[in-house]
């Protein structure tokens, strides 16, 4: 004899709210917004966030390693534009802009 399936709970995503029972007994419905503090994935991107904000902070406006070689050719004359790569890039920029 076969097992009666049991349905399964809504998880996170599925778009079912989860239920909770309150302290009558009653069921109650929670769509997780705003997420509390035992929500684990908020702290863990908070934690990513502050991370992220000090590399930035670490990190120079300008980076001596591609602007050096790029002064040096300008300055020996030897920096060449690629005018297709140039007209693209204009097209592209009023394009997205519009």
């Amino acid at each position: 004899m076969k097992k009666p399936k049991t349905p399964k709970k809504p998880g996170p995503g599925t778009g079912a709210p989860s239920t909770k029972r309150n302290g009558n007994g009653a069921e109650t419905w929670s769509c997780g917004w705003p997420p509390g503090p035992e929500d684990s994935n908020l702290q863990r991107n908070e934690q990513l966030i502050e991370q992220v904000r000090q590399i930035i902070a670490a990190t120079p406006e300008v980076r001596p390693e591609k602007v050096e070689p790029l002064r040096e050719a300008v300055e020996q004359g030897t920096y060449e534009i690629d005018a297709r790569k140039l007209a693209n890039s204009l097209i592209a920029k009023i394009i997205l802009d519009c």
